[in-house]
């Protein structure tokens, strides 16, 4: 269930194809809406960094809705910037005052705190998503997926309710890390026709459930 993507991994190569040289330590990002970050050259190396277009072989942008995105891996997902337009190599005195970050933890990602609806950073984490087609025939296989994360914490199962979350089918996500996002799949057949909605939610490795689950609201017909 391991997403994969495919990308283009951060080397010092970037830099000289850039016209700059060796001496460069910071990459700066900047996307199509202006917003910008800055990393140090050495820790985005390091960290293998990458710049995804691809999720398991679908364009990001249909995925994701966005046309590429920073990935970094053990890093949390609230400073992978998307739709990246251009990306500067420069030679900068004080690295940390232009990246904004604390790198002190270099060797370990920080610890995120539990969630708290405060509407802001992290939202509905262990995060989810659901989707599928809209009409399904009586007695034919519904196919539904998705993607499931949480940051620092590894994602071990993804349930699964067809009757308001009154009762949930859990499904082990064995081989999980805290750097891939997980991509499930799910197959169900509809035994009668009528509107159902299915709610997914993903468990982390401490048991923590997503606060809201994702939703995918459909219809079954009889077959012709």
């Amino acid at each position: 269930m391991a997403q994969e993507e495919r990308a283009e991994p951060m080397s010092e190569s970037h830099a000289e194809q850039a016209g700059e040289t060796r001496q460069s330590n910071t990459v700066t990002f900047t996307a199509s809406d202006g917003m910008q970050v800055a990393f140090p050259l050495d820790f985005l190396i390091e960290r293998g960094a990458i710049v995804a277009d691809k999720i398991n072989g679908e364009d990001i942008a249909s995925v994701l809705g966005c046309a590429n995105q920073l990935w970094i891996p053990g890093f949390p997902a609230k400073y992978f910037i998307r739709d990246i337009a251009k990306i500067d190599f420069t030679r900068e005195d004080e690295v940390r005052d232009i990246v904004a970050i604390d790198f002190s933890w270099q060797e370990e990602p920080p610890a995120l705190p539990d969630f708290i609806d405060d509407g802001h950073d992290y939202t509905n984490r262990p995060n989810v998503s659901c989707k599928a087609e809209y009409v399904g025939t009586v007695g034919e296989p519904m196919t539904f997926e998705g993607w499931a994360d949480d940051y620092d914490k590894r994602i071990v199962a993804v349930e699964f309710s067809l009757d308001e979350g009154a009762h949930w089918t859990r499904h082990e996500t064995a081989g999980t890390d805290t750097v891939r996002w997980v991509w499930w799949t799910f197959e169900w057949t509809p035994p009668a026709e009528g509107d159902y909605v299915m709610r997914v939610r993903a468990v982390n490795e401490n048991g923590k459930v997503s606060p809201t689950p994702a939703e995918h609201r459909f219809s079954v017909m009889e077959g012709t």
